[in-house]
């Protein structure tokens, strides 16, 4: 317990948080956004057909990395986000991972690759009564990007592209599962 105490300060001091902000811009494909109903036809019931949504949901996202290893210029730490775009349509995420980040000496970029799963809520509009339809789904993403330093505190996020699928969850409107897409630049703030 204590040997375990111990080695949790040392790794804890040694950590690099780094917190950032970002424009965050992400396209979802497949949204469930409804249903329609058929007209009915002269022999029987006409019935619905599922209406789904493809949209950018551009607003501001955000996070802390905690870097708890750092072997020369790979560094590797955990890496918590969330993103919103308020309205209809929109979209809303949280996600945790594992970033691998590398400070490469020649050429001044920090590369980075990182996996993460959480969770992202979208809301669609449903054409048949023109109001909000809601999804939640459990996703997963691998990112990568390039920050470059401007000074020894601060970074621009240049570019990041993640990629990835949602799987609609219990209570949610259901359809197929998602692909997501993306694509945020910003400030990096190490601490």
């Amino acid at each position: 317990m204590i040997a375990a105490s111990v080695l949790f300060l040392t790794v804890a001091a040694r950590a690099q948080v780094a917190v950032y902000v970002t424009s965050s811009s992400a396209h979802l494909s497949n949204v469930a956004a409804g249903e329609v109903a058929l007209p009915t036809p002269p022999n029987g019931p006409g019935g619905y057909q599922e209406q789904y949504a493809t949209f950018w949901a551009s607003g501001i996202g955000g996070g802390v990395t905690l870097n708890f290893l750092s072997l020369g210029p790979v560094k590797m730490g955990f890496d918590f986000r969330g993103s919103t775009r308020p309205g209809t349509p929109g979209a809303d995420t949280g996600m945790a991972g594992l970033k691998v980040g590398f400070n490469l000496p020649v050429i001044h970029i920090k590369p980075y690759i990182q996996a993460s799963g959480g969770y992202v809520g979208s809301r669609a509009v449903d054409p048949a009564d023109l109001g909000t339809f809601s999804n939640k789904y459990l996703a997963w993403e691998i990112l990568g990007g390039i920050d470059y330093p401007l000074v020894k505190v601060l970074d621009l996020r240049v570019i990041e592209f993640g990629g990835g699928t949602g799987m609609s969850l219990p209570g949610s409107a259901g359809g197929p599962n998602i692909p997501l897409f993306t694509i945020n630049t910003g400030v990096v703030l190490h601490f």
